[in-house]
């Protein structure tokens, strides 16, 4: 038989802090993790890499997100898709929830 799963109000998974940033794990497999966000309002996390490439969704709320050097306004419904190594950043505009999903390659 045949898995899957379902989530049917995926950004109800986490709630937004009253300060900091959270994070729930959704999904692991060989070949993609999930993770959800919940940032407070103002909150930022600091330039970073992921070692494989990644795939970022905003759920809820506002951020800017950048990308190297380059900054993006983005909102609920935007969808970002990144290589491996691209230094980047989040600053939470609005309490915001992100969907991060880290693509591996299988062994």
């Amino acid at each position: 038989m045949l898995e899957y799963t379902l989530y049917e109000d995926l950004a109800s998974e986490v709630d937004i802090p009253k300060a900091g940033i959270t994070s729930c794990p959704v999904y692991k497999s060989e070949r993609l993790r999930g993770v959800i966000f919940g940032f407070a309002e103002g909150e930022e996390m600091s330039e970073h890499t992921a070692a494989v490439p990644a795939i970022a969704q905003v759920l809820e709320g506002e951020c800017t997100f950048t990308l190297e050097e380059e900054a993006k306004e983005l909102k609920a419904g935007a969808w970002l898709l990144m290589d491996a190594h691209l230094p980047h950043s989040i600053i939470a505009k609005t309490p915001l929830k992100l969907m991060l999903y880290l693509l591996r390659e299988p062994k």
